[in-house]
Order: C-alpha cells, then structure tokens, then sequence
C-alpha cells in the first residue's frame, strides 16, 4: 500500500512515452517495440493499482491544476496498450481502448469542471492542460485498433478546434505572466506535442490529405518540437523530479509525426529528420526510465 502511495502521477507520461517509443521504433525492430511495450505494461500495472485501490484519496493531490492535467496521460497510454495487445485478443484490445477513450472524455469533463468552470485564473493554466484537451487526438492515432477511424476524425478536430483555442492562453501564460513553479516547468516541454499528435492522427484517420492541413500541422509540428528541445535544454539539469516525465512523449510523437508525414511533404530531408528525432527522443525516454527506476526503489517520497 505504501508503494502505490509513493507511486507518483506523472509517471503515467513516462508510461505514455514508453508505448509510443514502441510503436515509433517498430519499423526498425519488432523486438525492441515488444521490450518497450513489456516496460510500460510493467509500470502501468501499478498506476492502474493505484488508481483502483487509492481512488478516493487520488482528490488531494489532483486538485492540483497541474497533477490533474497530466493524470489523462494515463487514459491516452490505455489507448496506446490497446495496439499492443491486438495480436493476441483483437476483443480485449477493443475493451481497452474504448475504456480508454471514454475514460479519457470523462476526464475532461471532470477538468473542465474543476479547473475551468470554477475558480478559472490564469497562473493555474499550464502547458499540461494541452493533455487534457488535445490528449484525446490519441484516440486518432490508434484507432485502427478498432477500425472506428470515424472516432479518430471526431476526436481530430476536437483536438485541433481546443489547441487552438488553447495555444493563446498557454503561450500567454508561459510567456507573458511567466512565474511556472520549479516543478511545473518539464511540463513547458509539452509545447511539442499536440501538433505533432494531431499531425500523427490525422495522417491514420483520413483516407484523404488535405495537403494543406498536412503541410500547416507540419509547419507547427517542426517549429514547437524546436521550442520544445529549448525547454528540455533549459530544465532537464539539476536533481530528478516526477515531472521529467514531460520530456518523454512530447519528443516522440514528433519523430512519428515527421516520419508519418514524409511521403505527403515530399521534402528529401524529412527521413533524416526523422531519424535524428527517433535517436533523441529514444535517449531521453531511457535517461527518464532509469532515473525513475532509481527514484521509486530509493525510497524516495
């Protein structure tokens, strides 16, 4: 009971990063997605314990704006197991991921609610929030799961309508009112993600490209996985806190959005971005993995 205690929340993006790193280096070996599939399902078990056991006590520390705004990454890494476990109960994959998408829908109600409708303030929105909002674009990206891609197009402009709307008050809380508490401030890495995820389920939910819509969540994808590798620069330093676990799935789903876009950008270049991206993302995933291994068996609280 005390393991599932100390058993942070944000470790749930690590276990988001994990599934999606698998799914990224599928191309160059199936034993490597496996090996890193194994490792999430691993650290997933006890978040899902943790979730199950400790229900009622979890309304503490998610009243924090920004521990409930990274708690759905649990709900988009459910959605990502479902791909692994496809090949063995095509039924049971197809459990998982709709549980994991309305869970998913269920909590940004919830987070609207609590954060959004009531006592809304500017200093309490954070980069973060892009996970509640766009997060459910992963719904986009594995809906093959399931072949419902007519939910991976509703849960796309979901997606894309909220970060616009969204991109306007994180950049004006980032970089206007500023002040990101110490621990808050891996989530800046989360600037990276949401075009590139959207970029990603759009690439596997329409048959058909629109290539403008292609080529202007490219454009995104590439300039805020740049703002993003800054952030990373500027707090990965200094000791290990729950929260680098920002720096993982960000940096990932922009190497799979660039390598998904490829053949309908057309630019030369865009494969050798792709893999310099896949390396990157790949060492910081693996650096974040071992700190936290040293991190939960060190006793630390």
């Amino acid at each position: 009971m005390d393991f599932l205690k100390r058993y942070p929340i944000p470790i749930a993006g690590l276990i988001l990063g994990l599934f999606a790193l698998g799914n990224l280096v599928q191309s160059y070996s199936n034993e490597a997605r496996l090996a890193l599939g194994v490792i999430g399902l691993i650290l997933y078990i006890p978040f899902l314990l943790k979730v199950l056991i400790l229900n009622v006590k979890l309304s503490e520390p998610l009243s924090n704006p920004v521990a409930a705004s990274v708690f759905p990454t649990f709900t988009m890494a459910t959605m990502l197991l479902a791909g692994y476990v496809k090949p063995y109960s095509p039924e049971c994959a197809s459990i998982i991921w709709y549980i994991g998408v309305i869970g998913h829908a269920l909590l940004i109600v919830w987070f609207t609610l609590n954060f959004v409708v009531k006592g809304f303030a500017a200093r309490k929105v954070f980069p973060s929030w892009f996970i509640v909002y766009v997060g459910i674009a992963v719904a986009s990206v594995s809906a093959p799961v399931t072949g419902r891609l007519d939910i991976g197009r509703y849960a796309f402009w979901f997606g894309l309508v909220t970060y616009i709307c969204l991109l306007v008050a994180v950049c004006y809380r980032v970089w206007l009112v500023g002040e990101i508490p110490a621990p808050a401030m891996p989530t800046t890495v989360i600037f990276a993600a949401p075009a590139s995820l959207l970029l990603a389920g759009y690439m596997v939910s329409f048959p058909e490209k629109d290539p403008a819509m292609v080529m202007a969540l490219f454009v995104a994808s590439l300039l805020f996985w740049l703002v993003g590798i800054v952030y990373f620069i500027r707090t990965f330093r200094g000791a290990f806190i729950p929260s680098h676990s920002a720096f993982t799935f960000p940096l990932v789903i922009s190497a799979i959005a660039v390598k998904m876009s490829a053949s309908s950008t057309g630019f030369t270049w865009q494969g050798t971005l792709a893999d310099v991206q896949t390396v990157i993302a790949g060492v910081i995933v693996l650096w974040v993995l071992a700190r936290y291994v040293m991190f939960i068996f060190s006793g630390a609280k």
